[in-house]
């Protein structure tokens, strides 16, 4: 009965090549371990990293705005070209009505900025005036 469990632990060791693969792939293991673990470790690696990220990614989106910008604009630069295309087809009438109305309007809100100050003025002319023809009554 002796004899059989050392023949099964002599059948079950394993043979010098056997040990030396063993070895080399715990080496592989470990070394890919070892280069994971450095990697995690090296911040300033990963923050290079993640910076460059975060730069590729805001120029894309730099990139997107300023296409959707470029086609807004293409688009608007049409549709003007075609107003004024459709206006001048219709004579300058239009375009002389518009005008004047912006004059117009201009001048109202010009006069009403300057309302409230030329209306002090007025009634100050006014109470001087009342002031001088009250002294010309009297006498």
């Amino acid at each position: 009965m002796t004899a059989e469990p050392k023949n099964r632990h002599a059948s079950d060791s394993p043979t010098p090549e056997q040990l030396r693969e063993r070895v080399e792939h715990t080496r592989e293991e470990l070394g890919r371990t070892v280069e994971e673990l450095a990697a995690k470790a090296d911040v300033k690696a990963r923050a290079k990293e993640k910076a460059g990220d975060a730069k590729a990614k805001a120029q894309e989106t730099a990139e997107d705005a300023r296409a959707k910008v470029q086609d807004a604009v293409g688009h608007s630069r049409a549709r003007l070209q075609d107003s004024t295309a459709h206006a001048a087809q219709k004579g300058p009438l239009p375009a002389l009505v518009v005008a004047a109305a912006a004059v117009l309007v201009w001048l109202q809100v010009r006069r009403r900025q300057q309302g409230g100050k030329a209306a002090q003025s007025v009634r100050r002319l006014q109470g001087a005036a009342r002031c001088s023809t009250r002294g010309r009554r009297s006498r």
